[in-house]
């Protein structure tokens, strides 16, 4: 009986042993634009390089965001100020100025990480 159930189990085992190795990702070569160098066998092909994004464009891009988020940011401090010294604060803020916080605090982290790049 033991010889019958080491049999199946032997079994059971190279059985998912070998559903896992056909079940296993295949590597397969990278499909993309390549060229022949001078010198080699047309045959043989070798991937170009990636291109590399202008910097100045987005150095550019990234000065443009910064100054509508610093335009945006003057406008929503105004508002706050506006809001502060039109409500009596003294007991409880409004939801208008936590918001209005809020808000502010978004756009000075969004400009910085636009000036860190």
């Amino acid at each position: 009986m033991s010889q019958s159930r080491r049999g199946f189990l032997g079994a059971a085992f190279s059985l998912a042993a070998a559903s896992a190795f056909a079940a296993a990702p295949q590597i397969q070569q990278p499909i993309g634009p390549t060229r022949p160098e001078p010198g080699v066998p047309a045959d043989s092909t070798v991937r170009m390089p990636p291109r590399r994004p202008n910097p100045r464009a987005i150095l550019k891009q990234n000065e443009e965001e910064i100054k509508k988020d610093v335009a945006r940011l003057t406008e929503t401090v105004a508002e706050l100020q506006k809001a502060l010294d039109d409500a009596d604060t003294k007991e409880v803020l409004s939801l208008d100025v936590m918001h209005k916080t809020d808000e502010i605090e978004k756009l000075a982290k969004q400009i910085r990480s636009l000036v860190r790049g």
